[in-house]
């Protein structure tokens, strides 16, 4: 293990001030750079994680909503596991927040039958629904199977795929979510696309029936690595065609979340180690590699140990989602950092 692996547990004495602190702090953001390229096999294009010209900035701005920001919080996620890699650690930031009543829904699109290769699909299921149940109880998470098949969202038949936007739709209807996450609209993994388009066409049907805007959050993409993006703007982000890392719109601080949805992460044994061969599967550690880096993102010179955090984007579409972020609102005070340019 390197020096700067060991960082996070042996934390970074305070008397290191810059500019000595900031060369440790921005050569161990390279090395988790570094780190995340080569296990995906990707070139190695950036040194450092925020582009040149921005950063990401505190906002503890608490200003006054014209719409109730109480209310459930649903995730759309295509398989068991997706909580916990993307959400679970944000969400226990939101239920510290006292003020409000906080309750957490996972519609689960599929269960995962394809996810532990040289197993039956069905034992697979079950075993991955027990896991799914077990970490979902460690956050207070109420789980919603769909159970469309693994691997198989973005081929589904036109009736099929019909019936599992209306399914959408109507659990949209009954838990009426303030917040909404999703999978980004990037091609990190097929399902995950697809999940976005299958939610988006869900809202529309939701908002035709009168049902509650929710604020649209879209997760960080896997491993924090640029994907071609499904959908385009009228007018390019060069932070996107530019830079091979994804760049969040927003970062939370879940410092003191994070080993809490690592517990409930590791309740998902399959994907955590083969159960065939018995060996760890290779990007088992990559979901805090991630957090570590995003921690850096936004780490000020103040903090004790190195933080870690978690990245969303806020999507608006008039007349379906809500324009104004309830996360601001939902999370304690001071957690979430935007990113701004640099003037």
């Amino acid at each position: 293990m390197s020096t700067f692996q060991q960082l996070p547990n042996r934390g970074i004495q305070l008397q290191e001030r810059p500019p000595r602190l900031e060369v440790r702090v921005r050569n161990y953001e390279t090395f988790l750079l570094s780190e995340l390229f080569k296990r995906n096999g990707r070139e190695e294009r950036v040194q450092t994680a925020t582009p040149p010209g921005y950063s990401y900035r505190q906002d503890a701005s608490r200003q006054a909503l014209s719409v109730d920001a109480s209310g459930p919080i649903m995730q759309v996620a295509a398989h068991p596991g997706d909580g916990p890699d993307f959400f679970y650690a944000t969400y226990l930031k939101i239920a510290s927040n006292t003020q409000y009543r906080n309750s957490y829904h996972e519609v689960v699109l599929t269960d995962g039958e394809g996810g532990v290769d040289g197993w039956h699909p069905e034992r697979t299921r079950q075993v991955r629904r027990k896991e799914a149940y077990a970490g979902a109880e460690i956050v207070g998470s109420r789980l919603h199977f769909l159970s469309y098949p693994d691997g198989g969202l973005s081929s589904l038949a036109p009736r099929e795929q019909t019936r599992l936007v209306r399914t959408l739709a109507q659990k949209l209807g009954e838990i009426q979510p303030a917040i909404l996450v999703v999978h980004p609209p990037k091609q990190d993994h097929p399902d995950h696309a697809q999940s976005f388009l299958l939610a988006i066409a869900a809202l529309e049907f939701h908002a035709q029936a009168g049902g509650r805007a929710p604020t649209l959050l879209i997760h960080d993409v896997e491993f924090g690595l640029q994907q071609r993006s499904l959908w385009t703007p009228h007018e390019p982000d060069p932070r996107t065609e530019t830079d091979s890392m994804h760049v969040p719109g927003l970062l939370v601080d879940v410092t003191s979340t994070h080993q809490d949805a690592q517990h409930a992460l590791q309740k998902h044994q399959t994907q955590m180690v083969d159960p065939v061969l018995g060996q760890p599967k290779l990007y088992v550690d990559l979901i805090d590699t991630l957090a570590q880096l995003r921690g850096l993102q936004l780490m000020t010179e103040d903090v004790t140990r190195l933080p870690r955090g978690q990245g969303f984007s806020h999507i608006v579409i008039p007349g379906i989602t809500n324009e104004q972020n309830l996360l601001r609102q939902r999370l304690p005070a001071g957690s979430i950092y935007q990113l701004a340019k640099v003037r």
